[in-house]
């Protein structure tokens, strides 16, 4: 029963060196969402609150590229670190990832799609969502090329969606997805869930995925490379 209890519990959350005013609108828009998270007030000196499930941190904000690294034990937090940023660029992104952030979401997110994707971070999956913010697509390489199924499957684990989902939404069998997936990750170089999402990342996935029902959408799919330039919708991975 206090199992039961526990993952019923609205999802704590704290953000971290923001002003006043951003905090109370964060509170505000996730008003009607209350059962599901809960907006922790930081300290007033700014630094986040303890004992939440996620810290949301916009440390993206300024940051160079030509840094030596991305240094997240330098960011305070409590629970999982979430960058929450205007700044979603697939490059900053792809350093966050790489340093190890449970996701990064865009303040252009609306209050629906910010609180599925703080639910998915609290699940222990990587949420990247873009928002109203459509991210640059480039074509990719340095992999054998992906067959049209292979970059639609790529597109759905970028986006975040478990095996059972993109079955359901790539009307494939269980089997299917995993065959489609182990060839597709010999073929990137990847060996786990986070290491694909970070590719898809870097190689202009993270967009919605084409429907292959139409032969037209299958025929217009690259092997390698972004897929159809669409706003991206909430990536979990």
């Amino acid at each position: 029963m206090p199992e039961l209890l526990e993952n019923h519990r609205p999802v704590r959350v704290t953000l971290a060196h923001e002003c006043d005013l951003v905090t109370r609108g964060l509170t505000e828009m996730l008003a009607p969402y209350a059962c599901r998270v809960q907006v922790v007030p930081a300290h007033p000196d700014g630094s986040p609150a303890q004992d939440v499930d996620i810290t949301l941190h916009d440390f993206l904000d300024g940051f160079h590229l030509d840094a030596a690294s991305l240094r997240l034990s330098v960011v305070p937090r409590s629970g999982r670190l979430v960058a929450y940023t205007w700044q979603p660029r697939p490059d900053l992104v792809a350093r966050a990832l790489e340093a190890g952030v449970s996701g990064v979401l865009s303040k252009s997110l609306p209050a629906a799609g910010l609180a599925a994707s703080l639910e998915a971070i609290h699940r222990g999956e990587v949420v990247v969502e873009y928002g109203a913010v459509p991210p640059r697509h480039r074509a990719g390489g340095g992999a054998a090329a992906l067959t049209p199924r292979e970059c639609e499957i790529v597109a759905l684990i970028t986006r975040g969606l478990d095996n059972e989902s993109i079955s359901r939404e790539a009307s494939l069998s269980i089997n299917s997805v995993k065959s489609h997936i182990r060839s597709a990750y010999r073929k990137m170089g990847v060996s786990s869930r986070s290491q694909a999402v970070l590719w898809g990342v870097r190689h202009g996935y993270l967009a919605e995925a084409p429907l292959l029902d139409s032969p037209a959408a299958a025929a217009s799919v690259p092997t390698v490379g972004a897929v159809h330039p669409q706003a991206a919708p909430a990536l979990t991975g």
